[in-house]
Formats: C-alpha cells, structure tokens, sequence
C-alpha cells in the first residue's frame, strides 16, 4: 500500500496593506461599462482660483510678454493638426481634399510638360528619335532640292517621278515614327518600343537600297542646303539609322523593366485583366502601322501607276480617306467597348483586304509591262506588308471584341485619374501629399 503524499502547509494570509487606495484595486468590466455610457457623467477637472501677487506676476520682470499674431499656418501644419485630432478620437473628418486643388499655374505647367517622362531611359529614347528624325529629313530635304534643280518640271520619266515619291514616303515614315515613339511612351505599351525597332530596322534596308536608286538617277551637282557630294549624303543616312537601332535596342530593354512594374501597379495582380490589356495594346499597336502602310501604298498607286483620265484614280483617292475613317473607328470601338462599331471596323478590314488583293494580282500581272516595270517592287511589298498587317488586326479584333464587357474597360476608367496624377510620378497617395508622410515609403 502506496504511502499517502505529504502536501505543503497552506500558505498563510496576506496581511492587509497598511496604506489602501481604491485605485489601487482594477475596476470591474461592468463598472467601466457603466463609466463611458454615461455621456454626461460628473466632470472630473476642478478649478483653482490664483492669486497673482503669490507669483510675482505684478512685478515687470516676471510678467508675461507681449502676444503678437501667429503668421498663416502652411498646408503641412493644417494636415498635421488634422492627423492629431484623429489620433484624439475626433469625430469630424479632416478637410483633406484628394486629390489636392492645383493652381491655374501647375495646370498650365502641365499642358505641356505631361509629355516629358521622368525616367531617363524614356527621356533619351525619345531624344535619339529626335536626333535621327531631324538629321534624316534634312539630308532627304537637301536631297530633292538637288533633284529639283537637276531635273525640270517638264520631264515625264519614270524616275523623275519616282524619286520625290519615295523620297516623301520616307520623310514621311520618320515623323510617324517620332509620333509613335511619343504614343508608347505615353501609353506604356511595351509592344510598340518592339514594333518601332523593327520598323526602323525596315528603314535600314530601305535606306540601303535606296543609295542605288539615288546613283541610278544621275544627279547633276548643284546648290543644295549643303556642300557635300550626293553619294555622301546617300551613305550617311544608313549610318544614323545604325547607331539609332542600336540605341533602340538597349532603350528598350530598360523600358521594358520599367513599365513591367509601372504596368503591374496599373492593373493589379489579376491575370485575366493583364492578358486582356495586353490584348488591348496589341490592337492598337497594329492598328496605327495599318494606318501607315495603307497611306503608302495609296499615295504610291496615286502618283506613279495611275493617271487623271482614269476613274481609278478617283476611286483610289476616295478611299484613302474612307480608310482612315474605319481605321479611327477600329480604335473607337476598343476604347468604348461597341460591339457594333468593331462589327463594322471588321466588315471594312475585310473590303480593305479584298482591294490589297486586287492590286497586288494586278500589280504582279502587269509587272513587265512600262507602267509597273519600275514600281512593282515597292508596291509589291507594301501590300504583301499591309494584307499580312490586315489578317493580324483581324484575329485580335475578335479578340478584343470578345473581352468586352469583362471589366478590362471598368479597370482602366478606375484608374484614369490616378495614372493622370501618378504616370510616371508617386507625388500623391491616400492621405495627403507625401511631403506630410516622411515615414510612407513608395515604389517606383
């Protein structure tokens, strides 16, 4: 039998405290209940009357000195004494307007600055654009002023036709490209910094080949906006067209790492509106190079195959407008999300195909003969470029068409104003300016 276990004696009593407080006791749950619900409870403060001769605040020295108006508080005190009163448990809301007023001034300053982009990469990017637009249009601007002079306005050949034609579509393919380079910066679409080095690798080899084109013609040497031989201005050209896809390339690729998370901050984390968006941007890139060739192409046909006495001719010039206007309706239509309207678009990608077809059998057919001999070429690979371009725009306007109403539209219209705010900047976030928020970190 297992012994029985020796428990410790039991501990005695506390005494009593010899000094006992009431506060020294926890007050009960129920009293401290009973405590804060009753709104109008005694007060608990007291006031004592002092004698002012008991702090010498007769004698001079020791008075109070003068009081003099508090100058006006800046924005940041206002914010900051809005802040304390919510620590308070203040009940009123703070006057804190979001996002903040901005004076006529920094409106005006961003009419225009709202273009330039902070980041250096995007800054460079479009100043090498820049830099390459300007020195080409003015060696192809020397260029036809030397044919013009070399060549009188009363010769119908061929290549006295032929050249200013190019020359003009080429001119006029840089300032797309400039504008383009200020619509991706703008946008942020990724895909269109692709797009614009390959066209400009494009322009390379158009470059190229027209240095044989401007030998063939047998320029005269004459007063031009420079003295340097024609041949020279001819190589020049290629060079800067180098170097710049080369700036391209390495622009783009820290472009790309920076809108990657500006992007991610637009969107979110969903997946399915990111796969959209990117949908979205892709439409739109392909679009505006439709817009391009399609001009090319019509201007080309216009002025070196078809001639005044033909209805041709006034058919083509008709429908280079009416192009333009389903090109304008196509992005219309995914910015709005109107099915109708990119039902329509479609139906005119499809008329549009159907006339790059005829041309382009057309123009192989008759290849051989005087009007197509010296054209074919170009004309050839405008509209191989612009049926191949249609056929693309086509399967994503399916595409876009069928996202709608799925909240890609909802995504971007919620977050307008904050991207107008914030592209590119983190000046202002959910509660005041960050100048009042030291502590408030931000990623950008």
């Amino acid at each position: 039998m297992s012994a029985v276990p020796s428990y410790p004696p039991q501990y005695p009593a506390q005494p009593p405290l010899a000094h006992h407080n009431d506060d020294d006791t926890k007050a009960p749950y129920d009293d401290l209940i009973d405590q804060y619900a009753a709104p109008y409870g005694a007060p608990t403060h007291r006031t004592y009357a002092v004698d002012p001769v008991s702090l010498n605040l007769a004698d001079p020295q020791h008075g109070r000195a003068p009081s003099y108006p508090l100058p006006k508080q800046s924005y940041s005190s206002e914010v900051t004494k809005d802040a304390k009163s919510l620590e308070d448990g203040g009940t009123d809301p703070p006057d804190w307007e979001y996002p903040p007023t901005v004076t006529k001034e920094d409106a005006k300053d961003k009419s225009w600055t709202r273009w330039i982009p902070d980041s250096w990469a995007c800054r460079l990017y479009l100043l090498t654009v820049l830099v390459e637009t300007a020195i080409d249009l003015a060696i192809e601007g020397d260029i036809i002023l030397r044919f013009h002079e070399s060549h009188s306005s009363e010769s119908e050949d061929m290549a006295t036709r032929r050249m200013p034609v190019y020359l003009g579509i080429f001119a006029l393919a840089h300032v797309f490209q400039f504008v383009m380079a200020l619509d991706a910066v703008w946008a942020r679409n990724v895909l269109q910094f692709i797009s614009l080095a390959i066209f400009n690798a494009l322009f390379l080899l158009y470059a190229i080949i027209q240095i044989t084109e401007i030998n063939a013609v047998a320029l005269q040497p004459g007063e031009g906006l420079t003295s340097i031989p024609i041949n020279t201005l001819a190589i020049i050209i290629p060079i800067v067209i180098s170097v710049a896809e080369v700036a391209y390339i390495a622009l783009g690729w820290k472009i790309y790492t920076e809108f990657g998370w500006k992007v991610y901050k637009f969107l979110g984390a969903d997946r399915r509106i990111k796969t959209m968006f990117a949908q979205h941007q892709i439409f739109l890139c392909l679009v505006k190079f439709d817009l391009f060739f399609w001009v090319g192409f019509s201007v080309q046909f216009i002025w070196l195959v078809l001639n005044k006495d033909n209805a041709e001719y006034y058919l083509t010039c008709a429908a280079l407008p009416l192009s333009l206007v389903v090109l304008v309706e196509g992005h219309l239509a995914a910015r709005h999300e109107s099915k109708w309207m990119m039902l329509s678009f479609m139906a005119g990608c499809a008329g549009a195909m159907v006339y790059f077809v005829y041309k382009l059998v057309k123009v192989l057919r008759f290849h051989d003969t005087e009007t197509f001999s010296k054209v074919w070429q170009t004309l050839s690979t405008f509209s191989v470029i612009a049926i191949i371009l249609l056929i693309i725009t086509s399967v994503f306007a399916f595409l876009v068409m069928n996202n709608f109403g799925r909240g890609l539209k909802e995504q971007i219209a919620k977050n307008k104003t904050k991207q107008g705010l914030t592209r590119g900047k983190s000046q202002y976030v959910h509660r005041g300016p960050m100048s009042t928020h030291p502590n408030r970190m931000s990623i950008d």
